[in-house]
């Protein structure tokens, strides 16, 4: 139970850390305006699957602090147009995703697995697991950002570059545009980290290590 917890405890502080190096740094962060493509999704679903709900929550909480952080380290204008607008609905958005994403990750990744999953199946669980935990990132998002800033329709229809009618439609676009990137990304590095580690982990188990 010791080298377990101990295990936990390095295991998220070195997810924790590389949550904060990528979002702290241009790597974190692609740059597509108006929005931009993350891969902070991928340290939050790998520990998730690996430690469990309350470390991706952590991980997800890291993730989302981030996110607020890049408004005042890095700002683009349309990050600090929301915070301009309301400062508590931009902290609503950037974080509540976030701490969504190990949540469906976990629940879907346990449900698929099963109690004793085998390495074909462990894999279809990480895969989309991963798949499920990236598209919640975007499509809360996304959803929420639709809906809180509501009373501010034009302006931010303006910054999409389209009317107030027209602002769903833009937004489902960006959606596919970039969500679908990020889901591939976060299917294609996860998997094999996850499924590795699983069975080194499952290894010095069976050894006694």
């Amino acid at each position: 139970m010791e080298k377990k917890n101990t295990r936990k405890l390095a295991v998220t502080a070195m997810l924790a850390a590389i949550c904060l190096i990528l979002g702290l740094t241009p790597v974190g962060y692609i740059p597509i305006p108006p929005v931009e493509i993350t891969l902070m999704c991928i340290p939050v679903i790998v520990g998730t699957m690996m430690e469990g709900l309350r470390v991706g929550l952590l991980l997800g909480f890291t993730f989302g602090l981030t996110s607020f952080l890049q408004i005042f380290i890095k700002p683009m204008p349309f990050s600090t147009l929301l915070f301009s607008l309301s400062p508590l609905k931009t902290i609503v958005l950037v974080f509540i995703p976030r701490l969504l994403i190990p949540v469906t990750t976990w629940y879907t990744y346990k449900w698929i697995s099963g109690k004793k999953p085998g390495t074909l199946r462990q894999a279809v669980s990480t895969g989309i697991g991963a798949l499920i935990g990236s598209l919640t990132n975007t499509v809360f998002f996304l959803g929420v950002l639709y809906f809180i800033f509501q009373a501010e329709v034009d302006v931010l229809a303006d910054a999409f570059g389209t009317t107030a009618d027209g602002l769903a439609a833009a937004i489902a676009s960006v959606g596919a545009i970039n969500g679908l990137p990020e889901a591939a990304v976060a299917v294609v590095f996860c998997t094999p980290i996850v499924v590795a580690l699983k069975k080194m982990y499952a290894n010095k188990k069976e050894i006694g290590a």
